[in-house]
């Protein structure tokens, strides 16, 4: 048979062990409340002491990014130049390659005559206009 358990002792140690378990709670708290104290101390004394060194590593990153955005920004000018300038000579070949298509159809066609043949043809001609001159003087002189 099992011993009988007086209810009243039963009580007394479910009541001991709740305030163990109040007064271990109460130590948590404090604690937590000491650490979050802390913890909020850091966070602002970290805010107050990194304002110079924290802006200070903010600024040369700044600095460092916007000399990175002014160098891409002259290259990309260069760039643009670079195709101004082959379109320029692109335009220019084009150009150059019409004046050899002329010259060559130039140069295909037959010449008209010789120089030398140009010339004595009006002279013949200069001597013809001479000779009817002179018909004419002698007609009209009685």
């Amino acid at each position: 048979m099992a011993p009988a358990v007086d209810p009243n002792t039963v009580l007394l140690r479910l009541e001991d062990a709740v305030d163990s378990v109040r007064t271990g709670l109460m130590i948590v708290g404090v604690i937590a409340v000491a650490a979050l104290g802390v913890a909020i101390y850091a966070l602002l004394k970290d805010d107050n002491a990194g304002a110079g060194s924290g802006n200070a590593a903010r600024d040369a990153r700044v600095s460092q990014l916007d000399n990175r955005i002014d160098r891409l920004s002259r290259q990309v000018q260069d760039a643009r130049r670079e195709a101004r300038s082959n379109e320029d000579a692109a335009a220019l070949g084009d150009r150059v390659e019409a004046l050899e298509g002329t010259v060559k159809q130039l140069a295909d066609r037959p010449a008209p005559g010789d120089a030398t043949d140009a010339v004595q043809e009006l002279s013949e001609r200069i001597d013809d206009v001479t000779a009817d001159v002179e018909q004419l003087k002698s007609a009209q002189t009685p």
